[in-house]
């Protein structure tokens, strides 16, 4: 595949799919093969669709997994709340003042 990929020329991609046909190298790997852009379409969706089936699981039976849960103060950061909560007060109406 090495000689393939640099034979050809330009900035090469490979599609790195677990259970598919490309095998999934280290991008170390793939880069010495001659790859600049390796994709993983999906990767983070199959972490996704695991984790929230032990979440699930973990909710059906009173708690979901600790190693599952970020503090909320870190998951509102991620999810962008900071941004939300100046956006809001940006437009936010003084309480002497009626909304119009």
């Amino acid at each position: 595949m090495q000689m393939i990929v640099r034979e050809v020329g330009g900035v090469q991609m490979v599609n790195c799919l677990a259970g598919g046909l490309t095998p999934v190298l280290p991008p170390v790997q793939l880069e010495a093969m001659g790859f600049k852009l390796a994709a993983y379409p999906l990767d983070l969706l199959n972490a996704s669709v695991v984790g929230m089936r032990l979440a699930l699981k973990g909710l059906a039976s009173g708690k979901p997994p600790d190693e599952l849960t970020l503090p909320f103060a870190e998951l509102q950061k991620i999810v962008g709340f900071p941004e939300y909560y100046d956006e809001e007060a940006r437009y936010r109406v003084p309480e002497d003042r009626p909304a119009t």
